[in-house]
């Protein structure tokens, strides 16, 4: 493992060589958290955590492309109550790619490869970082984009994904499990009336010795209803080794009143095992595991300025057991970031989960953040 991390050090180190003007900086950070349980409130939990990531980004002479890349080391103390402390390292390189836009023919083409961070439409199937290409050529009237990914090279310790754990015995970097998606888009940037509509489709290869590979095809409707209204509609239907059949679909409404605030509200569905036709939804995507069997409502309200950011929002999850459906917890969070200089914020968060069942099992979480660039 230290030779693996010895040689992305020395690869990103030789790309960066014969850049010229290069920007670089950097970040520290700290977060102090608790949180604890009920009923009976006894279990407090304190963490430490700190970090630095250094970044840098330069022009690759005139071709109009950029290297771009991030190293990441953090540490995380952790106090259980009536337990010996926990300490947990993680080194990374969550960025580090070649990227850039060339003209051709009546259109434009933009290429990212290496690794970076790569969403899909409905941020359920794929959204991550990754090893891989993208390509996106985009056109006056659509956007035709190509995509393949790796994701046996990444930090499982870093990077989450659905239904895959770090090893016990994992430290500092972790190999994650060997996972090889590959997409199509299409998007129509201005179908009609201002109203956009993308359509994907992902292939998903399994590589592990489960042998679960699943496809996805994608769609996502969004656009105004007024000059402060919007909305998306977007919906997934998958297949796991092309047989068992799954869905994810989400509605919301976006209200800007000012250019301050932001109200949002809508519901997603994620299909449960044994629901007519479904199987529990699954992909990828850590979300995924949060959105399968449950129609969730939630809400949010956000402020925000030059130096402030405010959120406040909450969900209430219906979870599809025994054949129907019930609520047992509600969930609100709260944040609060603010920027005392250009270059130092401070943060604080709040998450809560109310436990509605009677038994009180309610659980809170809470942390202080503050960050330093350089």
């Amino acid at each position: 493992m230290k030779k693996l991390i010895v040689s992305i050090c020395t690869v990103f180190c030789l790309m960066a060589a014969p850049l010229t003007a290069v920007e670089w900086g950097g970040l520290f950070f700290n977060d102090t958290g608790a949180g604890i349980n009920g009923p009976d409130y006894n279990d407090l939990e304190i963490s430490q955590a700190n970090g630095l990531s250094l970044w840098l980004k330069s022009p690759l002479a005139d071709s109009g492309f950029y290297f771009s890349g991030e190293a990441l080391y953090k540490f995380k103390l952790t106090f259980p109550k009536g337990d010996s402390p926990v300490f947990e390292q993680i080194a990374d390189v969550p960025l580090l790619k070649v990227a850039g836009d060339v003209e051709l023919g009546s259109g434009l083409l933009s290429l990212n490869a290496g690794r970076f961070y790569y969403v899909d439409s409905t941020a359920t199937v794929l959204s991550q970082t990754i090893d891989g290409a993208s390509v996106k050529y985009s056109l006056p009237a659509v956007n035709l984009g190509l995509f393949l990914g790796y994701t046996g090279l990444l930090n499982s310790l870093n990077v989450p994904m659905a239904g895959c754990s770090p090893k016990p015995e994992a430290k500092i970097y972790d190999l994650a499990e060997p996972y090889l998606p590959l997409g199509v888009t299409f998007e129509f940037p201005s179908l009609f009336a201002n109203q956009s509509l993308e359509l994907d489709a992902y292939y998903i290869a399994d590589l592990t010795v489960s042998e679960n590979s699943r496809c996805y095809a994608d769609l996502l409707l969004s656009g105004p209803i007024t000059n402060s209204v919007f909305y998306n509609v977007a919906t997934s239907f998958g297949f796991v080794n092309f047989k068992d059949l799954m869905n994810y679909s989400s509605f919301a409404l976006l209200f800007f009143p000012t250019k301050a605030v932001t109200v949002t509200a809508g519901a997603n569905f994620g299909s449960a095992d044994d629901q007519g036709p479904f199987v529990a939804y699954s992909s990828l995507a850590a979300t995924s595991m949060l959105a399968a069997g449950k129609i969730t409502p939630k809400a949010a309200f956000t402020y925000t300025t030059d130096s402030l950011y405010f959120n406040v929002g909450g969900n209430l999850p219906f979870e599809y057991i025994d054949s129907k459906y019930g609520i047992s917890v509600t969930q609100w969070d709260f944040s609060l970031m603010y920027n005392i200089f250009t270059d130092f914020q401070v943060g604080f968060t709040v998450n809560t989960t109310f436990d509605l069942t009677g038994s009180n099992s309610h659980n809170f979480k809470a942390k202080l953040s503050a960050a330093l660039a350089f």
